[in-house]
């Protein structure tokens, strides 16, 4: 591989796409997680050799959010955060202080909010990590394969050649993302090849943000379920369950039969309105303070507008005023707030909308922040994640 005069040094060997195949099919969600996220930086940094160092790619978003993810994938954050949530939210034993009163009938001091809710999230954690291991694992098995082929296939390009771009784009389906289709990958991966040979700097800047956008718009409508799953948790049918479970134990032992049943019912229609409020309020949580990119120099809340840059700017110069038909395009479908990063914050990060909303002007804004290329782990980190172990935290 010839590199560019902007090239980055290549400290680790570039991954192939039989490695990457191979890391997807790990089933350790933790070791393949931290594999995942050290594999995307050795992609970031063998396209520089590509593409120049100017502009990050898509794979340099992918390292940080996996390292972000992995956090939650070995629950280092939820369960603190839905702890502090219970402990905080006075609603809970104000809705329930009838159906305290009715089963104090039964059981003295049956501390319902204590024992009951912290007992519904106790599989939220859980579950969280599931959804979120299952979508770094979705993303990577699809596009880490994709960015090695990549690599090897231009390793060599001296010139534009329709021909060897085809046949790259030929590995890839046809059609909608709807009906199984890569066609955004197709054309994501067309700009990247343009901007290999792209000589003026602002067309560079353009075209690999109009790629990595692309990116980002397919997987994150890949990730819709898993994303849903993991906002939403099992927290609503976990309280009903948890409180039914034992609300049943204390009346089983004391209450006549007739009067159990009519108990029952009248806990039933007043858990639904307190399950309801659980929910949405731990979505509107999750978006707020759960959800968060750890970037190398910053901590971007999902649920807040992305900072304007060092300078006071909200993208660098040759972004603030795109030219490119295709970009202009994109943003036009996915930026809600054109030029401006002020509005970019989620409402909520269950609707894709809102999400790509966010993503593209973080895309946009930080697309030509060196940090990005950091390695995520130390190099004795790394020497470990590469023998299969997991190093000692933190991570």
């Amino acid at each position: 591989m010839a590199p560019s005069l902007s090239a980055l040094p290549l400290k680790w060997p570039i991954p192939t796409e039989e490695a990457a195949h191979a890391i997807a099919a790990l089933p350790d969600a933790a070791q393949r997680n931290l594999q995942i996220t050290q594999t995307y930086h050795e992609l970031t940094i063998a396209l520089t050799h590509l593409l120049g160092s100017e502009n990050v790619t898509w794979c340099a978003f992918g390292t940080w959010a996996s390292r972000t993810a992995g956090q939650f994938i070995r629950g280092d954050e939820v369960d603190r955060m839905v702890r502090q949530y219970v402990q905080r939210t006075d609603f809970i034993e104000d809705k329930l202080s009838s159906l305290q009163h009715i089963l104090a009938w039964f059981e003295p001091h049956p501390a319902l909010k204590e024992t009951l809710v912290l007992q519904a999230v106790n599989s939220v954690p859980a579950e969280i990590a599931r959804q979120v291991g299952s979508g770094n694992l979705i993303v990577f098995a699809e596009l880490g394969p994709l960015f090695a082929r990549f690599l090897a296939d231009f390793a060599d390009s001296p010139a534009y050649d329709q021909a060897r771009l085809d046949a790259f784009l030929s590995r890839l389906q046809p059609g909608p993302l709807a009906e199984g289709g890569q066609d955004l990958l197709k054309q994501a991966f067309t700009h990247y090849y343009q901007a290999i040979f792209a000589t003026e700097p602002q067309t560079k800047a353009e075209l690999i943000l109009c790629a990595n956008l692309l990116v980002g718009y397919h997987e994150q409508q890949r990730l819709q379920p898993q994303i849903v799953g993991g906002m939403q948790a099992p927290l609503e049918n976990e309280f009903e369950k948890a409180f039914m479970q034992r609300a049943n134990e204390i009346i089983r032992r004391t209450a006549p039969p007739g009067v159990s049943r009519l108990i029952q019912l009248l806990w039933q229609r007043r858990l639904q309105g307190i399950s309801h409020r659980i929910a949405n309020d731990w979505r509107g949580i999750s978006t707020r303070w759960v959800m968060t990119l750890v970037l190398p120099t910053e901590t971007l809340r999902l649920g807040m507008d992305i900072p304007p840059l060092p300078d006071g700017r909200h993208f660098p110069p040759h972004l603030t005023t795109p030219q490119l038909a295709a970009l202009t395009a994109v943003l036009a479908l996915l930026d809600r707030t054109p030029d401006t990063s002020h509005g970019s914050a989620a409402r909520d990060w269950a609707s894709l909308e809102d999400r790509m909303n966010f993503v593209a002007d973080l895309f946009r804004s930080r697309q030509q922040e060196a940090s990005l290329y950091q390695q995520p782990f130390s190099d004795a980190q790394v020497e470990e994640i590469r023998h299969g172990r997991i190093p000692p935290a933190p991570l």
